[in-house]
């Protein structure tokens, strides 16, 4: 690869990877942090739903901004401050009453993260043909080393939960100065023009199955360190399950464009989803450490392609100038919605069903998202993949 290239893929690269470093210490160690604090499953899983409650408004508000100035950089510099900021309060924060504000004001930033992120990495692909797929797994890989590290190097659950992704945040502030923007302004954009997307049958499909989808991966995401917690187990099986499922999603990121690129979005959405009903059925099953190993490559499928299949869906579908508008909308739909009820349930359901018949549950549900999935359709005259698919060669 030339230098001229690696050098436009840097910015965008490490502010994927400074970001999902933050993620992957936040995801799978904070739901066991509040636990720490002698908060109930119910109140874990109120204080997770706040982020996807946020999302069902925040994130669409955030992207009209960056469609209509034509300056997504400079918003992802503000959601940046915003996010460092807010989570300061949730790091000094110690009860439920004074978590709630502090974590729906971090979530009023965190949650356009990715929806904005994605849209400067596909203008940047648009212009440059390089891959979508290659630079989003360097968020991946971001999320493996302080997912697998954290686990590793903490001895118990503490107050380091917070303080390593505050860090974190604190880095992504001046790095986002270094992103450049590569599309232009839509200043007659109506703030409701992102709604406009919904009248296209397929896309509900499509956001009605990643909605399911997302609800069914809450039990992962919500209860795992907790239900790991509750089986004896060492809090290095949480990094290390997490850390193994992200390198199988990094393995599946770089391979997408060969492997799947020329694949209709909706048959390696089924297939994922498929995958992940498998995965969650087995998390129903195994009690130790080598049973969740096994399973955890699934994540692959899981996430990886999921959120690739997913915006190569939605580059089809949405017009380039609306494009921060129909990331926002997906965020909006599928981790807003989605794990709002997702959330909700899984900490209620975790205190009446238990962790394996939680995942029981969360495999139905993805088998019910295949099926929805398969009724979206790219209709003929749609074009053919642009290059969000372009070859390994980036």
């Amino acid at each position: 690869m030339s230098p001229r290239p690696v050098a436009s893929r840097l910015p965008l690269a490490g502010f994927y990877f400074l970001y999902f470093a933050t993620v992957g210490i936040v995801l799978p160690f904070l739901p066991a942090w509040y636990k720490s604090l002698s908060l109930s499953a119910t109140q874990v899983g109120l204080l997770l739903c706040l982020s996807p409650c946020v999302s069902l408004l925040v994130p669409p508000l955030w992207g009209h901004l960056a469609d209509r100035t034509g300056r997504t950089s400079r918003v992802l510099t503000v959601l940046a401050l915003g996010a460092a900021l807010a989570f300061g309060l949730v790091a000094s924060a110690r009860t439920f009453e004074t978590l709630v504000p502090a974590m729906a004001l971090y979530a009023c930033f965190a949650s356009a993260f990715t929806p904005l992120m994605d849209t400067l990495t596909l203008h940047h692909v648009a212009r440059t043909g390089d891959s979508f797929s290659h630079l989003r797994l360097f968020g991946s890989l971001g999320f493996i080393a302080s997912s697998v590290l954290f686990g590793l190097l903490a001895t118990d659950v503490d107050r380091t939960v917070v303080l390593a992704p505050l860090a974190l945040l604190a880095l992504l502030v001046p790095w986002s100065l270094t992103l450049r923007d590569t599309a232009a302004a839509s200043r007659g954009l109506s703030p409701f023009a992102g709604l406009r997307l919904l009248r296209h049958k397929d896309l509900r499909w499509l956001l009605a199955a990643t909605c399911l989808h997302w609800m069914a991966c809450a039990p992962f995401h919500g209860t795992f360190s907790i239900h790991v917690m509750a089986l004896g187990l060492s809090p290095a099986v949480v990094g290390t399950v997490a850390g193994l499922g992200v390198l199988a999603e990094v393995a599946v990121m770089a391979l997408y464009p060969r492997v799947a690129g020329g694949l209709a979005p909706r048959n390696v959405l089924a297939f994922a989803f498929a995958m992940s009903a498998l995965r969650w059925g087995g998390m129903a099953l195994v009690s130790s450490p080598t049973g969740m190993l096994l399973l955890a490559p699934l994540h692959g499928l899981t996430f990886g392609a999921f959120y690739v299949g997913s915006v190569a869906f939605l580059s089809r579908r949405v017009p380039p100038e609306m494009r921060a508008s129909g990331q926002a909308l997906f965020a909006a739909f599928t981790f807003g919605l989605g794990g709002l009820v997702g959330y909700l349930s899984a900490g209620a359901g975790y205190d009446w069903l238990g962790g394996h018949r939680l995942f029981a549950v969360a495999g139905v549900l993805e088998l019910v998202a295949a099926g929805l999935v398969l009724r979206a359709a790219i209709a003929p005259s749609e074009p053919a993949p642009g290059p969000l698919s372009a070859g390994a060669s980036g």
